[in-house]
């Protein structure tokens, strides 16, 4: 800290003095404002008696149930075990159980079973998987910066890669949010805790330097980490003070700027972590590329120069006489005026790629040229090899830091007040006086002041990061959070519907040593959780919403475990773990509505291996500005904001998506070929490899004889097309035509058994 900001600001005691004019004043807080429920410490209740003592699995459902019965409500019985593998396999994995994993388990009657079954699927590294997008979706990771341009990050994917590996490995999570804002400091000679403070430059970031002035860019990209760290790791809403005083959280702005002020030294680079061989191998690929291309990027260049004249003309031609005047003044000797002038004059008449092409498009000749030598250019860059491995990184140059002020309405131009790092004010009025060191030391070349933040948002005494990450597994076992509002636990975020259940589990996290994987096991193997999902008229009229837990929630998958499952059906899942993001297929009308035919070349390279294709969703590449149709059809997140939870919602073009899609299409037909790939089998049992493949069970009777009735008005259907409406139809006992199996897999693929989970 600051000698600026004493510790005594820390406990707001009114008579403190306030340090120097330069310096923010501390503030004080009102006893309503330090008594919310949040940032009180977390306790460890005991669990309450109940009368029901039968039914309990662990003390999740001493709580549960006695919310319960002082409501006179009924809890449900527990699933069946089909239900209950399908659960807790998507849950823990993301994919469905195979056939041979449901008979296993309900052939299984050791009083154990359920819990075997979950450790063998905490065990699995598909669990990492899983587990990782939930991750992802908080820290908003895509593949691209967004923005106008758009670019590739290149190195992005060790970041999520890092995330799978450290939730299999079990990382502590204290460890786990540390590494991710300070790793360089904490940990500077590994290699993984570099890559893995790319959580800090998960967000989308404008790089297109003729759009914005440096510090305005600078200011933008601190304002997105400041903000995805307080609502990651302490749920709050802090972005909301960057312009004034939280409207109703005890968040001052320079509260605001505190926060940030820990990444004020920090820069966003990318730090090679590849071998010199590896360096100078790619450096001299790149100079033989740059060599063979020369010749037509100089051919570009001159068939451009004309059209680039007189785009840069025309645009002349609009600015006024000051305007020319203060763009003819050198830089060096501008007043302030004509500096900001300038900057505006220059964004505006910058030329960028797309003027150009359209000003070539209107000359078919010179346009044919063009996309030639972009194609010539495009096909020889596509023998470069990746580049060598860089880590996504953030880091800080040297020891000090430059100063932090507080900014007016959050415009950098307006500075206020100076501010040193430290904590929000309120959250320390909970916590021991020494908390948060009154001095912050560097790290060897480092400033230090993010692993001071990282140690201070692991303490166990730490009222918020321990309770916020407990209530975000709970959401993403449950469906809801014991806090409605994951990322918002403050003033108008929701309170807790049980918060002696969130603050125990809490205590028992912080006792477990940090370990999600226990906390996942306590939750997935209590009665509550085991529940049926089965409506019940006297809960639906006591608790309309489940507040209470009476049943489980019916969950539909989300968009990636939708695909996940398509492919896990149609035995197609390609299960390698890891490596660069996979540019699978567009919709042929996606690539025709944002991209041009040349374009299509340049911007959207598909992934040659059709393997590939075929990996689970979170290994695709992922662009900001271009989001795969059945991600988007299913609430997937766009990845420009931090998603504490994902929306579901209902509509046409779901369904839509499912019936007419190629992904769809494509798996129906995978799905059948799987069907007949035993020629050997029955109608009667082709079926019942389908429903296996789609359900993990077999069909009832009633299904069996609306699947065969299905089949046979689909074959006669198919075979009058192929006769062109003759008029003929199959003979008796004649096989089925692979059409027809078609038509019953994507059938299957679009029920909702296949696409909720029970």
């Amino acid at each position: 800290m600051r000698a600026g900001e004493p510790v005594s600001a820390i406990k707001h005691i009114p008579e403190a003095k306030p340090g120097p004019p330069e310096f923010a004043p501390p503030e004080t807080f009102t006893s309503e404002q330090r008594s919310h429920w949040a940032y009180q410490p977390v306790t460890r209740p005991e669990p309450p008696k109940v009368k029901e003592t039968g039914w309990i699995r662990n003390p999740i459902d001493r709580f549960i149930l006695a919310d319960l019965e002082a409501a006179e409500l009924p809890h449900s019985p527990e699933a069946d075990r089909l239900a209950l593998i399908r659960r807790v396999t998507f849950d823990l994995t993301g994919l469905p159980p195979s056939p041979q994993e449901v008979k296993s388990f309900q052939d299984d009657r050791r009083p154990d079973a359920y819990e075997r079954l979950v450790d063998r699927l905490l065990a699995s590294p598909r669990y990492g998987e899983r587990w990782a997008q939930h991750w992802l979706d908080l820290a908003h990771y895509a593949d691209t910066n967004g923005f106008e341009l758009d670019a590739e990050r290149p190195d992005a994917w060790r970041f999520r890669d890092w995330v799978v590996q450290a939730l299999n490995a079990d990382m502590p999570y204290d460890r786990f949010a540390a590494l991710q804002i300070a790793g360089d400091e904490l940990d500077p000679k590994d290699r993984a805790a570099l890559i893995a403070t790319g959580f800090c430059r998960c967000g989308p970031r404008e790089v297109v330097s003729g759009n914005i002035i440096p510090e305005e860019k600078r200011q933008n990209e601190l304002t997105e980490i400041t903000a995805t760290v307080g609502s990651v790791f302490l749920g709050l809403t802090i972005g909301c003070s960057r312009c004034h005083d939280h409207k109703f959280d005890a968040i001052p702005t320079t509260d605001y700027y505190r926060l940030q002020s820990y990444f004020a030294g920090s820069e966003l680079v990318d730090i090679p972590i590849a071998s010199q061989a590896e360096q100078e191998a790619y450096a001299a690929a790149k100079k033989a590329i740059a060599e063979k291309t020369a010749p037509y990027r100089n051919q570009m260049a001159a068939l451009e120069a004309p059209y680039r004249k007189a785009i840069k003309d025309r645009k002349t031609a609009l600015l006024s006489p000051y305007q020319l005047q203060a763009l003819a003044v050198p830089e060096a000797k501008r007043t302030p005026e004509q500096k900001r002038l300038a900057e505006g004059v220059q964004s505006s008449i910058r030329i960028t790629w797309e003027d150009v092409a359209e000003e070539v498009s209107h000359n078919p000749r010179d346009h044919a040229e063009r996309e030639r030598l972009k194609r010539a250019i495009d096909a020889i860059e596509k023998t470069l090899p990746r580049p060598p491995a860089e880590a996504m990184a953030l880091t800080d140059p040297k020891p000090e830091a430059p100063e932090t002020h507080v900014l007016r309405r959050g415009n950098f131009r307006n500075k206020a007040a100076k501010v040193a790092p430290r904590p929000p004010g309120v959250i320390l009025t909970s916590q021991p006086s020494g908390a948060f060191p009154a001095t912050i030391k560097p790290v060897e070349k480092s400033t230090g002041r993010r692993a001071a933040l990282a140690h201070w948002l692991t303490r166990s005494d730490n009222p918020l990061t321990s309770r916020v990450i407990v209530n975000r597994v709970w959401l993403n076992h449950f469906g809801k959070g014991l806090v409605a509002t994951p990322s918002d636990f403050g003033i108008r975020g929701e309170p807790p519907t049980n918060p002696e259940l969130l603050d125990w589990l809490t205590s028992e996290f912080l006792a477990n040593g940090w370990r999600l994987k226990p906390l996942h096991r306590l939750l997935v193997t209590s009665a509550v959780y085991r529940q049926s999902s089965a409506r019940n008229a006297k809960l639906d009229a006591g608790d309309p919403d489940n507040t209470l837990y009476g049943r489980m929630n019916r969950r539909r998958l989300d968009a990636e475990g939708i695909r996940d499952a398509m492919l896990a059906a149609s035995g197609d899942l390609n299960d390698r773990m890891g490596g660069p993001g996979i540019l699978a297929p567009l919709e042929k009308e996606v690539e025709e509505l944002i991209f041009t035919e040349a374009e299509v070349v340049d911007i959207w390279p598909e992934e040659p291996d059709h393997s590939q294709h075929l990996r689970r969703s979170l290994y695709l590449f992922r662009k900001r500005n271009v989001r795969y149709p059945m991600f988007e059809a299913f609430d997937a997140p766009d990845t420009q904001n931090a998603c504490p939870k994902r929306e579901t919602s209902t509509h046409s073009l779901q369904a839509l998506n499912l019936l007419n899609g190629d992904f769809t299409t494509g798996r129906a037909e995978a799905f059948a070929n799987r069907v007949l790939r035993d020629s050997g089998l029955s109608t009667e049992a082709r079926i019942e490899r389908a429903y296996e493949s789609a359900f993990a069970r077999r069909p009832t009777p009633k299904e069996m004889v609306r699947a065969k009735q299905f089949l046979d008005s689909q074959n006669q259907a198919a075979f009058l097309d192929a006769k062109e409406g003759q008029g003929s139809t199959p003979e008796p006992g004649e096989p089925i035509a692979r059409a027809a199996w078609v038509d019953l897999a994507r059938v299957l693929l679009n029920s909702n058994e296949f696409v909720y989970v029970p």
